[in-house]
């Protein structure tokens, strides 16, 4: 009766390694959690562990993502041939998931925009949430980097988390980044991106349009361009891309200004071709997302409009890109 007579020290011992042996066990059922949050950065975001902040980068979510550059720095009305009306039917037309670069550098939410005539006056910050109502989406700001040496950029950042705008703009997309990268130190850029997360930004994307430059793996989206020549996505800009894996979120432009001042020499049933056949449909198989150029001072996609006895009927290139949005970015 060896079990029986089990008592004082010999049970006490036993207490003692029980105690031991289920402390380990929680410490690494715990461990193993932690490192399982670490791997899927809270959000399928395997790599961009290394800030500090509350919660993990992210990156933007959908796949019918639009350009119409609607409010300039200090909220200067960058749409000379529309007024807020005109660009809110458009939005709600779209339906988009995104309203990519809508707004660039701080705004006034204060400040007035243009109205239809007959209409009540209506400023930045009405505009903005009228959008979001509009089409059920999220607005992505621009901001560039060519003010971050002179102390500016925080606080426009700042400025921009903090904007009355519901919901929140949460994803912050930066220009002037190869210029930034190639003039800062490693830990200079590190430390941008880290200022700019603990901000509580969820996610900061890049233009690697100007040369690829590394993000050390805090970039959670970046955007790649179309190539002039051939008119079909840069391959190697979109290979740099998927060689850092912290970056989930590949976006595709084609209207920065140089570019659609050559696109727009194309006749309208080239650049329908263009979108119909080259862009839209690689979209899912190359592992990109296409902004689709809607509206910018520069560029108009309403005003460019096909031949009635084109392969396109008559159509505008907003017409058609619309429909490739519904064909290929349905959400």
């Amino acid at each position: 009766m060896i079990i029986g007579t089990l008592s004082g020290p010999r049970l006490a011992d036993k207490r003692v390694i029980v105690i031991v042996i289920l402390a380990i066990v929680v410490a690494s059922t715990a461990a193993f959690a932690f490192l399982q949050i670490l791997g899927s950065g809270g959000n399928g975001n395997s790599s961009t562990n290394t800030t500090t902040s509350q919660s993990l980068p992210s990156y933007p979510q959908g796949t019918r993502f639009i350009r119409i550059r609607a409010l300039e720095k200090n909220s200067m009305w960058a749409l000379p041939d529309y007024d807020a009306q005109q660009v809110l039917r458009i939005v709600s037309d779209l339906k988009p998931e995104a309203l990519e670069r809508y707004v660039s550098g701080p705004q006034n939410a204060s400040a007035p925009v243009p109205v239809a005539p007959g209409s009540p006056p209506m400023t930045v910050g009405e505009f903005l949430n009228a959008s979001l109502r509009a089409c059920e989406c999220y607005i992505i700001p621009r901001l560039s980097l060519g003010n971050y040496d002179s102390g500016k950029f925080l606080n426009e950042a700042a400025s921009l988390l903090s904007m009355p705008v519901y919901p929140k703009m949460r994803y912050l997309s930066l220009d002037s980044w190869t210029p930034f990268a190639s003039s800062h130190t490693s830990d200079e850029v590190k430390g941008m991106f880290q200022r700019l997360y603990d901000q509580g930004w969820a996610g900061v994307g890049l233009n690697e349009c100007g040369g690829y430059s590394p993000s050390y793996r805090y970039a959670t989206f970046a955007n790649f361009c179309v190539s002039t020549n051939t008119w079909k996505p840069i391959a190697a800009g979109l290979a740099q891309l998927k060689n850092e894996p912290n970056i989930k979120l590949r976006l595709l432009y084609i209207d920065f200004p140089d570019a659609m001042k050559n696109f727009s020499a194309l006749s309208t049933t080239e650049e329908a071709d263009i979108f119909a056949q080259k862009i839209s449909p690689a979209q899912s198989e190359d592992g990109f997302v296409f902004v689709y150029p809607i509206a910018q001072s520069f560029w108009d996609s309403m005003t460019r409009v096909n031949p009635a006895d084109s392969a396109y009927g008559g159509a505008s290139i907003y017409e058609v890109m619309k429909g490739l949005m519904n064909q290929y970015n349905a959400g």
